[in-house]
Formats: C-alpha cells, sequence, structure tokens
C-alpha cells in the first residue's frame, strides 16, 4: 500500500489527518534569504538542507502530510525573479527535499503534497481594485 493510498484509507475511515505548518515562513525563519520577487520559491536553490530539515521536523511532530516548498515555484511567479527557467528544478528538488526527509525520519507512510500559489506577482503600487468586483 503507498503512502496515499494509506492516507485515504485513514480519511474513508474518518481518522484525523495532520497537515504541516508553513514552509516559506519556517524557512525565512531559519534564516533562508527570501526573493522580493518571488519569495520563497527560489530559497530551494541554494537552502534544500534546511528544507529538508524543515519537513523533517514537522514529520517528527506527527505530520501526516508535508508539503514541498513549491508554492512560489510556477514559472509565473518566477519570472519577476528571473527565474522562470529554473522552475522545474526548483520544483523537482522542492520535492526531493520533502522525499528525503521521509526517508530520514523513516516513516514511508508520510504523503508529501504540492502547493500551488492563487496569487500572481504585483509590482508595488501597480494593484488595482475593479469597483464592479465589491459586494
Amino acid at each position: 500500500m503507498t503512502a496515499y493510498t494509506a492516507l485515504k484509507s485513514r480519511m474513508d475511515h474518518g481518522d484525523v489527518i495532520v497537515l504541516d505548518g508553513a514552509t516559506g515562513t519556517e524557512l525565512q525563519r531559519r534564516g533562508a534569504p527570501m526573493d522580493p520577487a518571488a519569495w520563497c520559491g527560489p530559497a530551494t536553490l541554494e537552502n534544500d538542507h534546511i528544507l529538508t530539515a524543515i519537513h523533517r521536523d514537522y514529520i517528527e511532530a506527527g505530520s501526516d502530510v508535508v508539503t514541498a516548498n513549491t508554492f512560489a515555484a510556477s514559472k509565473i511567479m518566477l519570472k519577476a525573479a528571473g527565474l522562470a527557467d529554473h522552475s522545474d528544478e526548483i520544483i523537482t528538488r522542492a520535492v526531493e527535499a520533502a522525499l528525503k526527509a521521509r526517508t530520514l525520519t523513516g516513516k514511508a507512510d508520510v504523503v508529501v503534497a504540492g502547493s500551488l500559489s492563487h496569487m500572481v506577482p504585483v509590482a508595488e503600487g501597480t494593484a488595482k481594485v475593479d469597483p464592479s468586483k465589491i459586494p
């Protein structure tokens, strides 16, 4: 049984599933520099060791699911930082860091998930509110 089928079975039985906490915020708290244009996505390139430690800590704290650092790793999120061409590498390395943490803890039943931003980068002072969208 894979970690994913085991998780589905647990959910089907009504078990409580524990998700991890913030990844990008924790990277920043632990000293990984954030890119002003692309926030935490690029941090994976030089700080995957910190990322692995974060995932390991969440797993050891009881998380059933850890989220790879992919929130700000899409091409559209990385474009403003000039890193759109590195999106695949950043996503791959983010997932590898989470998988490595799972291996290091010996908890093969932990699920690795991804995350997508619901936002696109907006240059400061350029955001416009459409009055027709305000209830």
